[in-house]
C-alpha cells in the first residue's frame, strides 16, 4: 500500500547497554547537547546509532527534560505499535534516586536505505507524484488516529521503498502527542511541514496536490473545515 508502514525490527541486544554507567560515558559524533539532554551517533559492529540521553541536572530541575525523553518513549512505542513506524530502538534504560527517574537513555539504529523527505523528492525525481500521494495517505492516516507531531518537518520525515510501496518513519517525536482528533492541530503539522522545505516546487506541491490527496483520505475529523481554508490560517509550529 502506497504510504504503508515500515514495521519496525525487534529489539536487539546491543552489548555493554545494561551498564547505565557505562553508557552516559559514552563518547561520540555530537548531533545535539544541551544541559540535561543530547544525542551522539555512534559506530558499533559497523552500523550507525544514535544515543539519545537525558538526565536531571541541578541548574534544570524545572525543565523536566527527563520526563521529556520518557514522554518521546512512550510516542515512540504507541507509533510502533499501531501500525506505523518511529525509531527503531534497540536498548533502552534508566536509572532512579529517591523514587525519581534520575537518567534515561535509548539506543536507536540508523535505517540507511532512508533519507529525509526532502533528500528523497531529490534522490527519485520520477517518482515524485507517488512520493507526494503516498506521504498525502500517511499523514491522513497519521491524523486520523489522533497522532499530532507539531514539529512535521521534513527532516523528521524520513522516507524508504519495501516491495515496491513508499514507507514513512517519524523521528524525534518529543513533542507529539496522540488523543482526541484535533483538525487544527493538524493543519498546523500541514503547514510546519510546507514551512519546512526549501525547494519551491515541493514546498508548492505540499500546498495543492499534497493537500487535495490529504483531504480526500481523511475520515476521521473534528468538524466540517475546509482542508485549504484551515491550512491558510494555521500557523507553523516550529520557525525556519
Amino acid at each position: 500500500m502506497l504510504g504503508g508502514t515500515n514495521r519496525p525490527q525487534p529489539e536487539e541486544v546491543v552489548k555493554g547497554f545494561d551498564d547505565i554507567d557505562r553508557v552516559f560515558a559514552l563518547a561520540g559524533d555530537e548531533m545535539r547537547m544541551h544541559k540535561g539532554r543530547g544525542v551522539v551517533r555512534l559506530e558499533l559492529d559497523g552500523r550507525a546509532y544514535y544515543l539519545k540521553r537525558y538526565w536531571l541536572a541541578a541548574s534544570q530541575l524545572f525543565q523536566r527534560h527527563v520526563s521529556r525523553g520518557l514522554h518521546e518513549l512512550r510516542m515512540i512505542d504507541w507509533l510502533n505499535e499501531n501500525g506505523f513506524a518511529g525509531p527503531v530502538v534497540v536498548a533502552r534504560g534508566h536509572s532512579r534516586i529517591l523514587g525519581l527517574t534520575n537518567r534515561l537513555f535509548f539506543l536507536m539504529a540508523e535505517q540507511e536505505e532512508e533519507h529525509p523527505l526532502e533528500q528523497a523528492w531529490w534522490l527519485m525525481p520520477d517518482r515524485a507524484d507517488e512520493l507526494i500521494d503516498g506521504l498525502a495517505g500517511f499523514a491522513a492516516r497519521l491524523h486520523d488516529s489522533g497522532f499530532v507531531h507539531t514539529d512535521f518537518s521534513e527532516r523528521h520525515i524520513y522516507v524508504g521503498r519495501s516491495e515496491g510501496d513508499w514507507t514513512f518513519r517519524l523521528i524525534d517525536v518529543e513533542r507529539a502527542r496522540v488523543g482526541r482528533i484535533d483538525d487544527r492541530a493538524a493543519a498546523a503539522d500541514l503547514k510546519t511541514l510546507a514551512a519546512s522545505i526549501d525547494d519551491q516546487v515541493l514546498r508548492e506541491r505540499v500546498g495543492t496536490t499534497f493537500l487535495d490527496g490529504y483531504a480526500a483520505r481523511r475520515v476521521n475529523r473534528s468538524g466540517m473545515e475546509d482542508w485549504h481554508e484551515l491550512f491558510k490560517q494555521a500557523r507553523a509550529t516550529r520557525a525556519f
